[in-house]
């Protein structure tokens, strides 16, 4: 019985130290992982609604429509609500306009914002 409660002072003593910094170690490694796979993603859906918004700005045709339309969905999944606030006041903008080109310049600052890049 004293044997049990040497190993078991010993071990609570100099392991649970260990035990304490690998579970922080280990959950410092999973927010990242899940923050590099919520950027990949949402860098993905950021690069898909633009290819798709040069699509429709080229062809204007029903399935260049249909795939913006998945893009912006799938992108809700990430973006902030100020992406989507500058989102709509670009497709609310008259196209070929000074008011569209300010407000794609502004989605973009938003999109990097969300992705780290912008202040």
């Amino acid at each position: 019985m004293d044997e049990i409660g040497a190993v078991t002072s010993f071990l609570s003593g100099v392991g649970f130290g260990g035990v304490i910094t690998f579970l922080i170690k280990h959950f410092l490694e999973q927010k990242s992982k899940l923050k590099e796979m919520w950027l990949l993603d949402y860098k993905a859906s950021c690069d898909g609604l633009l290819d798709a918004y040069r699509e429709v700005a080229l062809t204007n045709s029903e399935e260049a429509l249909k795939k913006y339309a998945y893009w912006e969905l799938k992108l809700r999944l990430y973006a902030s609500d100020s992406v989507f606030e500058k989102l709509q006041e670009m497709k609310d903008s008259p196209p070929s306009t000074a008011a569209r080109e300010d407000a794609q310049h502004a989605l973009l600052r938003e999109m990097r914002k969300d992705l780290g890049f912008g202040r």
